[in-house]
């Protein structure tokens, strides 16, 4: 079953996952002789290298979030064109009709103040549709066909943007989805080689040993043990 709501198994970053990947390689290269005695082929090798440059070349998750940020910013601007432009329409039915009287409230909408996105859109729909219907009968008070063709399309471009802003969030989902994934991937790559090569040195070169540390800057942090009182 497809997991949809996969979680890092990695301890730091992706950003340093990554760079964890390609400190590795040059202790991977030089010893990759000894690994093959541990199970680690070339193929191995080469997979690593393979997947460290593809996380590479992979959009972190800050660059979508600003992706989908400026479609936020661009809905918002058509939203204030859109509520804008249908004040406009009732400020001039207004001028004839009071708010609270049945010919006002005939045209669908009375304000546009706090409206969820849906009933935004079908109150400048009504709006649009009454107003050319009745639209002579507000001509001496300034409505012109012009005024309500703007607010039908402000209210189009509204519509294209909510599928727009969709259609990003989409697709920033499925990119994080698949790139923590793949670092889940790859972490475990790194975990089987750095277990292979620490079983090559641990017991002849303590230095090399710690080159295969999956997680360097977790065991420096470390606290030292206090040496036993002599």
């Amino acid at each position: 079953m497809k997991d949809k709501n996969p979680v890092a198994e990695y301890p730091f970053t992706q950003a340093q996952l990554w760079q964890r990947c390609l400190d590795l390689q040059s202790a991977l290269t030089r010893d990759a002789a000894a690994l093959a005695g541990r199970g680690i082929t070339a193929a191995h090798l080469t997979k690593l290298k393979a997947d460290t440059a593809a996380f590479g070349e992979m959009e972190p998750d800050t660059v979508l979030v600003q992706e989908g940020a400026a479609v936020t910013e661009e809905k918002d601007a058509v939203v204030l064109a859109l509520e804008t432009s249908v004040q406009q329409v009732l400020s001039i039915i207004a001028l004839q009709d009071e708010p609270r009287t049945a010919r006002y409230k005939r045209f669908g909408v009375s304000s546009v103040t706090d409206l969820t996105e849906p009933k935004l859109h079908l109150a400048a729909t009504m709006l649009v549709k009454q107003g050319r219907k009745y639209l002579a009968e507000y001509a001496e008070q300034g409505l012109t066909a012009a005024m309500l063709d703007a607010v039908a399309g402000h209210n189009e471009a509204f519509v294209e943007g909510l599928a727009e802003r969709k259609e990003a969030e989409n697709t920033r989902s499925g990119a994080t989805r698949a790139r923590l994934l793949f670092a889940n991937g790859l972490y475990r790559q790194l975990v089987q080689l750095c277990a292979a090569g620490t079983s090559v040195w641990q017991l002849t070169d303590a230095a090399k040993a710690r080159e295969y540390v999956v997680d360097p800057a977790a065991v420096a942090a470390r606290p030292v043990p206090p040496k036993p009182a002599g």
